[in-house]
């Protein structure tokens, strides 16, 4: 399976507000980074398996995958916003280049200082651990809805119910 991903730049923007001249392949690794980091040990190996499954074929919004559509829609999406704009954010400011590493810099406007940094990203880190604590809500109250949930074996990743505790953020 090709890297899918379970938002879109469109989520992004309607959920954070986030201008539209930011460009997309610049949050891609985040997004994928967000899926593989925060948002499996939340759900389980199985189950991103399986949201991935039914992303990539369509099929997330057929009959008989309501339950799917409901917690990707409700649950997974601002979960992964809010965490791929904690992980995007530090890189924002630089460019990595052939020839190094560069700060970005605009013509109109004054680069944000390292501490609004911090806090536009610990704003966006709280909104990513009230949607961890939604979804960890969700599926421990729902999980016969989710057989995927329990099913993890050998190298899976389990789900934890205790992730999301904000450890700091450096830039």
């Amino acid at each position: 399976m090709a890297d899918v991903l379970l938002i879109n730049r469109d989520d992004i923007m309607s959920l954070t507000g986030t201008g539209g001249s930011v460009d997309t392949d610049r949050f891609l690794p985040h997004i994928k980074t967000a899926q593989d980091m925060h948002l499996q040990p939340v759900i389980g190996t199985d189950l991103l398996t399986k949201l991935l499954t039914i992303v990539d074929d369509d099929t997330w919004q057929d009959a008989g995958n309501e339950d799917y559509a409901t917690l990707i829609t409700d649950y997974v999406t601002p979960f992964l916003v809010y965490y791929t704009m904690v992980d995007f954010l530090p890189f924002q400011l630089y460019q990595i280049e052939n020839a190094g590493v560069y700060r970005r810099n605009s013509d109109n406007a004054i680069t944000a200082e390292k501490e609004d940094m911090q806090m536009l990203a610990n704003a966006f880190r709280s909104k990513a651990e009230f949607h961890n604590r939604r979804i960890n809500d969700y599926l421990c109250n729902n999980s016969t809805l989710f057989p995927e949930y329990t099913t993890n074996s050998d190298s899976d990743m389990y789900p934890d119910s205790n992730t999301g505790t904000f450890q700091g953020i450096q830039i």
